[in-house]
């Protein structure tokens, strides 16, 4: 018979959370979940238990009597409620960011820089959309990413990160803000174990434009957000498959596309610091890149010019 601590484990197993966790939402001490998972209990699984797995997972009560294929079936379903739609306008969108990107976020960004590090140097560009509420979570979000002890995962494309310092269409940097920005990245990134930057290679693998999309993950809490370029719609996304499943793709060396070894991003951006202050062009920059890494196939792949 197929009864409820065999359910249990199954859910466990699917939730991929610590055993602590796990007893955590339960509320219960953690040498009886794992007695209960191990079978050990005699006991059977109250009410009120399987009541808080159904509604921390958003799974149906009747996954508790259901027929072993259906049990199944409900558990790897995605249901409408894992997943939400936040759009109730720009304030209300940075105000969700601030609150939901957390210690451990793996974020993939659409272009370079990030805006906590951009907002901190050039003033915003979203004059329509600005409001006190906006420019408070503006700053709080800026604070709380550009703390050195702020423990994140960050991915941009090197197609991004060569139009931000070279590209004269729809830059609106001036060449002291790029500098003043790359800067300020260069000095929080230098030797901070807490923060990983990663250049990929857009180029290498399709990724089905997700390099277009602002992209959150929190794998502790299987949930993930992205932005909808429509003004500030956010979709939230709480299915732990799915979130395990593109989060997988991001960390497994096999699956992830080509980067830059994040403890060399940082020496990437002081090359081109230097760049910039010598004012070289973007091939002049991909040359002098060259000749100081071994990336330099890949700043010249987003080019089309052969070495």
């Amino acid at each position: 018979m197929f009864n409820s601590k065999e359910r249990l484990l199954e859910i466990f197993k699917k939730s991929d959370l610590s055993m602590s966790k796990f007893a955590n939402i339960l509320q219960k001490d953690r040498r009886t979940v794992t007695k209960w998972l191990d079978d050990r209990e005699e006991k059977e699984l109250d009410f009120e238990s399987k009541k808080r797995i159904c509604e921390f997972f958003r799974y149906p009560l009747e996954i508790w009597e259901s027929e072993k294929d259906e049990f199944y079936s409900m558990l790897h379903k995605i249901k409408n409620d894992e997943i939400r739609i936040i759009s109730e306008g720009y304030a209300e969108g940075l105000k969700y960011i601030f609150e939901n990107e957390s210690e451990g976020s793996l974020i993939l960004h659409p272009a370079f820089p990030n805006p906590a590090y951009r907002d901190f140097i050039a003033p915003s560009v979203y004059h329509n959309f600005d409001n006190d509420e906006a420019r408070f979570y503006r700053i709080k979000r800026g604070e709380k990413m550009r703390n050195y002890s702020f423990m994140a995962s960050e991915w941009y494309s090197i197609k991004s990160l060569l139009e931000f310092c070279f590209s004269p269409l729809g830059n609106f940097y001036t060449r002291e803000q790029k500098q003043a920005i790359l800067d300020l990245m260069i000095q929080i990134f230098k030797d901070n174990l807490n923060k990983n930057l990663y250049f990929f290679d857009s180029y290498d693998k399709k990724i089905y434009g997700w390099d277009m999309f602002y992209l959150s993950i929190n794998i502790k809490n299987n949930s993930l957000f992205f932005k909808v370029p429509l003004e500030m719609m956010l979709v939230e996304i709480k299915n732990a498959t799915l979130v395990k499943k593109i989060h997988h793709y991001y960390t497994n060396a096999k699956h992830c596309p080509i980067h830059i070894n994040p403890k060399e991003s940082v020496m990437i951006m002081e090359l081109l610091l230097e760049c910039l202050n010598q004012n070289l062009s973007l091939q002049q920059s991909c040359i002098f890149l060259d000749e100081k890494t071994e990336y330099g196939k890949l700043f010249f792949k987003s080019l089309s010019v052969d070495l």
